[in-house]
């Protein structure tokens, strides 16, 4: 049977059950779960794996940033609609990697936005 702990917790037989301990500051480590439990799996090849992806879906941001800001363009209003919805959903996934708190989490989602900038919005690419 169940009863209350101290502070709330959860007690079984008298005994304190485990609790997860919750980060409220950055830390650098590659055994890191960085959008759900089991993501990205264990060792740095898995670790660098994760950054690759994070950076090319911050890239990606930027991207589809660009592609829906153009009024102009003769494209169907549902084609631009799942353009914006991809971009606003693909920005929401970087944010939840990034609430990992992860250094290097952190160092590829800006690095890859700075790139996206640089690729999309600071005229090396033409409109």
């Amino acid at each position: 049977m169940e009863t209350g702990g101290p502070n709330g917790a959860a007690s079984t037989g008298g005994q304190a059950s485990p609790m997860k301990i919750l980060r409220m500051t950055f830390f650098w480590r590659k055994e890191e779960h960085t959008l759900f439990h089991g993501w990205p799996g264990e060792g740095l090849c898995s670790y660098v794996l994760a950054l690759v992806a994070v950076f090319f879906a911050s890239v990606a941001v930027g991207a589809l940033g660009w592609s829906t800001r153009f009024d102009e363009w003769d494209v169907p209003w549902l084609a631009l609609t799942v353009l914006h919805a991809s971009w606003i959903g693909l920005a929401y996934l970087v944010v939840l990697a990034l609430v990992s708190l992860n250094v290097g989490v952190f160092v590829v989602a800006l690095a890859g936005h700075a790139f996206g900038f640089l690729v999309f919005y600071s005229g090396l690419i033409r409109d």
